[in-house]
């Protein structure tokens, strides 16, 4: 067991507690030092009363976890539009997960919801999460894959896929859909990633029906060439049709202007 030192910090390390072994267990999975003491790491996976979380020690910063109770039934209009399709049950592939929250949402409106997240701590706040016996009972059809997104669009077993959600991380200052908090603990984690454009471009290959894009309200489009854009207040959903996938009758185009 590492106990740090004064000078240097571990980036990533997860808690020990003396009355159970989950905190073992999750370190030896992720391959992450287990420490007696939390000031030992710039950031933390503690197992708290009310399930694993994301600790900044030291910092005033809220810890991070995710609780998918706290998702309202209102809200995501605009996302729910962006991924409508007419045939259910559809099966929608989440490229980007993160903490799951749009993924969560989809599955709640009728989606066979597969959501992707490659970055081992995130992945693992989500799938303490979907563990907790109320949160099963109200999942849908939700399944958590460990994976790397163009990995698994590679992959010959992931069958077909009708709708494919994208939400990068944008390396910017400030133009973001996350809340601060969540967005500082992300990147410390994730950095900046600058792999949306070719994720994009894959997902467009990959889809049968359509690849929505989320944005930043003021950000530039990932790719040009969208067929629809619906706005919310802070961010957008681009929305990019296969072939396959007739544009909707009384829709304005995104090429009308409404990405501007």
């Amino acid at each position: 067991m590492s106990g740090g030192t004064a000078d240097v910090l571990l980036p990533v390390a997860v808690l020990a507690a003396a009355d159970e072994d989950r905190p073992a267990r999750l370190a030896a999975r992720l391959g992450l030092p287990l420490v007696d003491r939390q000031e030992a790491a710039r950031l933390v996976l503690v197992y708290g009363p009310t399930g694993l979380e994301l600790r900044a020690p030291g910092r005033r910063l809220t810890p991070l976890r995710v609780d998918f109770e706290r998702i309202g039934a209102h809200g995501g209009t605009e996302l729910l539009r962006a991924t409508r399709v007419k045939n259910r049950p559809a099966r929608l592939l989440d490229l980007t997960a993160g903490l799951a929250t749009d993924a969560w949402r989809l599955a709640r409106a009728g989606f066979e919801v597969i959501a992707c997240e490659r970055q081992p701590v995130i992945h693992a706040l989500v799938e303490d999460a979907l563990q907790r016996p109320q949160q099963q009972r109200s999942a849908g059809s939700f399944t958590l894959v460990h994976a790397d997104a163009r990995a698994l669009l590679g992959a010959s077993d992931c069958g077909p896929i009708d709708v494919i959600y994208l939400d990068p991380m944008f390396p910017g200052d400030g133009r973001t859909a996350l809340p601060k908090r969540e967005l500082q603990l992300l990147r410390e984690l994730t950095g900046d990633d600058d792999s949306g454009t070719q994720l994009l471009a894959l997902a467009r290959a990959g889809a049968r029906r359509r690849v929505v894009v989320k944005r930043p309200l003021r950000a530039p489009a990932l790719a040009p060439g969208a067929d629809l854009c619906f706005k919310g207040r802070a961010v957008r959903f681009d929305v990019y049709l296969s072939d396959a996938e007739p544009l909707p009758d009384q829709t304005v185009p995104a090429a009308t202007g409404l990405l501007g």
